[in-house]
Parts: C-alpha cells; structure tokens; sequence
C-alpha cells in the first residue's frame, strides 16, 4: 500500500511539471530550458549518491547500494538516453501546443503495458483489457473537444510529437526495473538527470546553438518537481507492480489538466471532464 501511495505523490509533482513546462518554455529555447534544469537535477542526485556512498545516510530508506557491472551501467545509460528522447518531443511539441492538447495523448500507455507483460511476466485479464479500453474511450473525450476546434496541422503536430514522447516514455519506464535493482535508486536517479543533461547539451552543440540569458526561477521549479517526483517514483519501483505505476500514473494527467487550468486559464470542456473519469476509473481496475 505504501508503494502506491509514492506512485500518487509522485503523479502530483510530475503533473504540475508537465503543465509548468509550458510557463517555463513560454519565451525561452525549449533545449536550454531543459539542459539547465538538468543541472539542478543531476547536481543535486549528483551530491546525495556521494553523501550516501561515503557516509550510507539514505541506506535507512533506499538499501545498501548495489556492485554493479560495466555492462550493467552501459546498459542503463543506453536506456537512459532512449528516455530522454520522450522528454524531447513532449517538451517540443508542448512549445507550440496547448497542454490540454498534448498531455492526453502522450499519457497513453499502451506501450509501457505491453513491455511490462514482455519483460516482467505481469498478469493480463479482463481488467487490464478493460482499463485499456477505458483509457482509449478517456482519450476519445478528451481530444474530440480538441478535434472540433484545432487545425488539421496543429493536431497531427500534436498527434506526432506526443505519440513519440508515449512511446519512449512508456517503454523506457516499465524498463527503469532492470537499472534501478542494478545500480540502486540514488546511482540510477543520478545516471538518469545526467544522461538526459548530456544528451540535450549534445543536441545543443550540434545545432550551434547561441545561448541566451533566461529567468532561473521556472527552471527551478520544474528541477524542484522533478526531484522530488522522481524519488517517489523511484522508491515506488521496489514496492509496486510495473501495472501498478502504469495505470496509477495516469492520475498525472488528471493533475496536468487541472493545473494547466489554473496556471493558463484552459478550460475543461464537459468531454473532457467525462474523459478524465473514464482515466480514473481505468486506475481503480488494475490496483
């Protein structure tokens, strides 16, 4: 029960995240926003690892840090940067997009279902095939009001980009089991914040990017939400089910759409308040 209750607290601070990417993007490069807020992440999980390799202050709570191998370590970090690809698309199409457009489709996580049944043996019955049939009817609600309304080019922008971040997400998180047992949930968190940094620094020296000075507040607060959503989720992964963190995370998209109400002013039409409780329902199914 503990174990579902990290998956909860850590849906609400990845659900503000996901809407106050928006804020934080508004008038800024998306790519610097992100590099320098993994600075902050993998600074932070950077320091802690250290502290707890040298003095075990967190061995209370995470355990005793694994021995890992090289080939397990290359194969979380090669895992790491596939993840990283998600947050690239789901932050790039966020730029131009309206939250309450893109976060439903790329909360679809029919791709982290499956690798879980693949990969870990996680039972399929009538109320998985339900929850995903509850899932697809959710989305149906809440994009038709978006369908009426948005342009052609505008949705299969939206269409594109959040179905990629679903993907890399969705297969990369049901994964995240093998790194975690691996290397531990502090080394992996760290491996994690740093390899999405390198990847976007690469991506930047690659596009000659010309850096620019940005507000450091947003960023800030999107590294604080990451942080602490992500040891929730983490310390979630040696308690719960894959399914369990799949179906219980789609309460983040609950949350991104109530947030993004509050911090942008998008209203929640009747179909997507219908929607939302068809998601929810699709998470009372599987716990």
């Amino acid at each position: 029960m503990l174990g579902l209750l990290y998956i909860v607290l850590s849906s609400v601070f990845f659900g503000f995240s996901n809407a106050y990417w928006k804020k934080a993007i508004q008038n800024t490069p998306f790519l610097q926003v992100i590099f320098m807020r993994g600075l902050y992440t993998t600074s932070f999980f950077g320091l802690c690892y250290l502290l707890d390799l040298r003095w075990a202050i967190f061995e209370p709570w995470l355990g005793t840090l694994p021995d890992f191998s090289a080939e397990q370590l290359g194969l979380s970090f090669g895992l790491c940067v596939f993840s990283a690809f998600g947050l690239f698309f789901f932050v790039r199409t966020l730029k131009t997009e309206a939250v309450s457009l893109v976060a439903p489709i790329s909360s679809i996580n029919v791709f982290g279902l499956l690798t879980a049944v693949l990969f870990f043996g996680d039972s399929w019955g009538m109320n998985q095939t339900t929850a995903i049939f509850c899932v697809l009817v959710g989305l149906l609600f809440i994009f038709r009001s978006q369908w009426q309304f948005a342009s052609i080019s505008s949705f299969w922008k939206a269409l594109g980009g959040s179905i990629l971040a679903s993907f890399f997400w969705g297969v990369s998180y049901s994964l995240f089991r093998f790194p975690i047992h691996w290397l531990g949930v502090l080394p992996f968190t760290f491996l994690l914040e740093l390899s999405v940094t390198l990847f976007v620094g690469v991506l930047l020296v690659s596009q000659k990017h010309s850096w620019q000075a940005i507000p450091q507040r947003p960023i800030q607060v999107l590294a604080l939400c990451i942080i602490l959503g992500s040891i929730f989720l983490h310390i979630s992964y040696q308690s719960a089910s894959v399914t369990q963190i799949i179906f219980i995370g789609k309460s983040q998209l609950v949350l991104t759409l109530f947030f993004s109400h509050l911090l942008y002013r998008e209203k929640l039409t009747y179909l997507q308040i219908v929607g939302v409780g068809f998601l929810i329902l699709s998470i009372y199914l599987v716990v």
